[in-house]
């Protein structure tokens, strides 16, 4: 592919850059090598500290792109100091969330900012997409949106936060007293979901509209753990028709890595991995209920629909 123009490819930027060629983002670069027509697809692109204006090859990855990289051009351009956040906690959540898995405060206030701005763009743009913001008038509307509302989006998801890390940590409490050689299967599998579930980074990695859910999925953890005892091979069943999708499900994972991008499949992707999670909640702690019917059979249609 030939180069594209030297002067469209921008880095560093921390906010929209205003010297574009035309005034805008173009869908798409043309360029003729041997006689054969070349794209090449230009977008945002997060390189975590700043972003840039790359070209991709691959049109299919634009949109992941593109989201990630306006999501934190906009916090760098409108995003809140951490002691501006941090002085709004209460002792009682600046406890819960000192004990996160975040390395440091500042890590996890930038996690907690970027899943409240990917919430106020997602609600801003409708049925659009991050694609869709391709000009200077575009982005400042956009800028606007989020700026005024940052703050309370912030802090509600922190309030969900708190609740998440609540019911984390009194999971972990019941893991790391767990002594009974009869469990260690069951102790072994709600490990893996614990860590699954709540890791550096996790907020931004879920969003802030699925965040809350998290609570509910870490009680139904520990209610299984509590009773797993009472009869360690039903448990045992149980967690076998779990096992049995989540196996369907990474080898998907897995087949769609080593494919070209596609955002549709992987949101259809995101969307089972929390069906798995609903399912341990219906057949663990049923009484917690579920948002959604949800079964072993329903999530193998909804991989092989893929």
């Amino acid at each position: 592919m030939s180069a594209p123009p030297p002067s469209l490819e921008r880095t560093g930027l921390r906010t929209w850059p205003d010297d574009l060629p035309g005034g805008a983002l173009p869908e798409v670069l043309e360029a003729r090598a041997a006689g054969v027509v070349v794209r090449a697809y230009p977008t945002l692109v997060d390189e975590t500290t700043s972003v840039a204006v790359r070209t991709l090859a691959d049109a299919g990855a634009v949109p992941s792109a593109a989201r990630r990289g306006l999501r934190r051009l906009l916090l760098l351009d409108v995003g809140l100091a951490t002691g501006r956040i941090t002085s709004r906690w209460t002792g009682t959540q600046a406890l819960t969330l000192a004990a996160s898995p975040y390395p440091s405060t500042d890590t996890l206030v930038t996690d907690v900012q970027l899943a409240a701005v990917d919430r106020l763009m997602t609600e801003h743009l409708g049925s659009r997409t991050a694609v869709d913001v391709r000009d200077a008038d575009a982005y400042a509307a956009l800028r606007a949106a989020v700026r005024d509302r940052l703050e309370d989006v912030v802090h509600a998801v922190v309030t969900d936060l708190v609740a998440v890390l609540g019911a984390w940590r009194e999971l972990e409490g019941d893991l790391r007293a767990s002594a009974s050689l009869a469990l260690l299967g069951t102790v072994q599998d709600v490990r893996e979901q614990s860590a699954d579930l709540v890791h550096d980074g996790f907020v931004s990695e879920v969003g802030a509209v699925r965040l809350p859910q998290l609570t509910r999925y870490l009680r139904a953890a520990k209610h299984r753990l509590a009773k797993a005892g009472d009869n360690p091979q039903r448990d045992g069943d149980l967690a076998w028709q779990v096992h049995d999708v989540e196996d369907l499900y990474d080898a998907a994972v897995t087949k769609a890595r080593a494919a070209s991008p596609d955002a549709a499949r992987d949101a259809a992707l995101d969307e089972v991995r929390w069906l798995l999670q609903e399912l341990r909640v219906s057949l663990f702690a049923q009484q917690l209920g579920t948002p959604v019917p949800v079964s072993p059979t329903r999530i193998r249609k909804a991989l092989a629909a893929l």
